[in-house]
C-alpha cells in the first residue's frame, strides 16, 4: 500500500536524504489528509517516530469508516475505547464533568449547544447521572436544562410518551384555582370537538363488554342527560353503576344541596322472600347499634331497646302495614297483627237496650195472660271481616 493510501506515519532519520525526507514529510501530511477517516483505530504500528514506533498519542484524531463519528483518544478521561486503544468520544460529542459541582465550576466555558454528562466515579455522587444542555451564551447554570426532565412549554405531544409509560406515581395535575365550575381543584381536562360526547372509556380491550363516562353534547346532553352517563360498548344502554352512596339534589331539578338517593331508614314494599343486599326484613328484629349506627341514628329506640345497650329494634310490619304517624297513632305503635288470611276482628262490649213500656190487663177473654218485655240486654259480641290484599313483606334500607 502506498503511503498516501495507507494511515501510517514515518518520521524521517537523521541519515535520510534530504529529497527522501521532505517526500516522506509530504506522503505523511498528504496520509493524514486522506487516511484520517479509516475502518481501524492506528495501533503501535502505524506510528513511528525516529525510526521507533511510538504507539497512540494523547490528542491525537481519529474517524470511524465504521461509525462516521469523531473520536479523539485521551488516555485519562477515557471511560471505554469501543473502537480500540484510547480513543474516545469525550470532548467532543459531549463533555463530562465530574458531578454537578464540576460542572457549575466550568459553566462558563460551555457554548450553546453543548451537552454535558455529570458522571462520576466518585460513590458519593455516582447516583447523581445526569445530563444537561447548554441553551443561552449567559455563561451561567441559568442557561442549563436537565433534558431528563420534560419541559413546560407544552411540547411535548402523545407520540412522545411510550406505551405504559405513565404510571400512577408520575400522573400528577396542576392546581388551576380559577378554571373550571369545580372550584379550587386540580383538573383533568379532557375535550373533542362541539357536537361530540366527551367520554372516558374502561376496559376497552374488551369490545363487547366495556364502559365510558360520557358527557353528552348537544340536545342529548340536556335535561335528565345532563352530567355524566355510564354507557355500555352500544353507547345507547346504560351501565350499572356501583357506589358507597349515590346522591341527588333535594329539590328535583332545583340547584339545591345533595342528599342521598336513598337514604338509610327508607322502607318500602318487596315481593322477595328475603331482604335484598343493604336492606333488612321489617320483622321486629334486634340489631347492632354499631354495625347499623346509620338506621340507629334515624330509629334510635322508637321501635324497641333491643337489650338496652348495644342492639335496637326495627320496625315491625310482619301482618301489619304502615300508617301516617299522628298525635293518635304516634311513630313507634304496634298494632296487633292481623289473623289468618287476613282477618280483623273487633273488639267485644256489653250493650244494654231499654225503652218504655205499656201495661196490658188480663181478663176473662184473656184467660191466657200476655207475657210482655220490659228490659232488654246484649251481653257483648265481635264481628270478623278481612282485608283485601297481597301479602309482601317491607324492608328497610341500611
Amino acid at each position: 500500500m502506498a503511503l498516501v493510501d495507507s494511515n501510517t506515519y514515518i518520521e524521517p532519520t537523521a541519515g535520510t536524504a534530504l529529497n527522501s525526507a521532505r517526500s516522506q514529510i509530504n506522503n505523511s501530511l498528504r496520509s493524514l489528509l486522506t487516511n484520517f477517516k479509516a475502518a481501524v483505530a492506528p495501533i503501535s504500528v502505524n506510528l513511528t517516530a525516529s525510526g521507533a514506533l511510538i504507539g497512540e498519542q494523547d490528542g491525537m484524531l481519529y474517524r470511524s469508516a465504521t461509525t462516521n463519528a469523531l473520536y479523539i483518544s485521551d488516555s485519562v478521561h477515557v471511560k471505554s475505547s469501543p473502537v480500540g486503544g484510547n480513543f474516545t468520544r469525550i470532548g467532543i460529542g459531549n463533555r463530562v464533568e465530574n458531578g454537578i459541582i464540576a460542572l457549575t465550576a466550568n459553566v462558563a466555558s460551555y457554548e450553546i449547544g453543548e451537552l454535558v454528562a455529570t458522571v462520576s466515579a466518585s460513590p458519593g455522587i455516582a447516583s447523581n447521572a445526569r445530563l444537561y444542555l447548554s441553551i443561552a451564551n449567559n455563561s451561567s447554570m441559568v442557561d442549563m436544562i436537565d433534558v431528563g426532565i420534560p419541559p413546560t412549554n407544552g411540547s411535548i405531544v402523545n407520540t412522545m410518551i411510550a406505551i405504559g409509560g405513565v404510571t400512577g406515581d408520575r400522573t400528577n395535575f396542576r392546581l388551576y384555582a380559577t378554571n373550571g365550575n369545580s372550584g379550587a381543584n386540580a383538573h383533568l381536562k379532557i375535550s373533542t370537538t362541539v357536537g361530540n360526547n366527551t367520554a372516558i372509556a374502561l376496559g376497552t380491550s374488551n369490545v363487547n363488554s366495556n364502559v365510558s363516562l360520557v358527557k353528552m353534547e348537544g340536545s342529548h346532553g340536556q335535561g335528565i342527560y345532563s352530567g355524566i352517563n355510564v354507557i355500555d360498548q352500544t353507547g345507547k344502554q346504560y351501565a350499572p353503576l356501583s357506589a358507597n352512596i349515590i346522591s341527588q339534589a333535594t329539590i328535583q331539578g332545583a340547584t339545591t344541596t345533595i342528599a342521598p338517593l336513598v337514604p338509610a331508614g327508607t322502607i318500602v314494599a318487596w315481593a322477595g322472600a328475603t331482604a335484598p343486599s343493604g336492606y333488612l326484613i321489617c320483622d321486629g328484629s334486634s340489631i347492632s347499634r354499631a354495625t347499623y349506627a346509620a338506621v340507629f341514628a334515624i330509629c334510635g329506640t322508637t321501635y324497641g331497646v333491643g337489650d338496652g345497650s348495644t342492639t335496637f329494634n326495627i320496625p315491625n310490619l310482619a301482618g301489619r302495614t304502615a300508617v301516617g304517624a299522628s298525635a293518635l297513632f304516634a311513630r313507634g305503635y304496634t298494632a296487633p297483627a292481623v289473623g289468618s288470611g287476613g282477618a280483623i276482628t273487633t273488639s267485644s262490649s256489653v250493650t244494654g237496650i231499654y225503652g218504655t213500656f205499656g201495661a196490658a190487663s188480663t181478663g176473662i177473654k184473656d184467660a191466657g195472660g200476655v207475657a210482655l218485655i220490659n228490659a232488654l240486654n246484649d251481653p257483648g259480641h265481635t264481628h270478623v271481616t278481612t282485608i283485601a290484599g297481597t301479602g309482601c313483606n317491607y324492608i328497610i334500607k341500611t
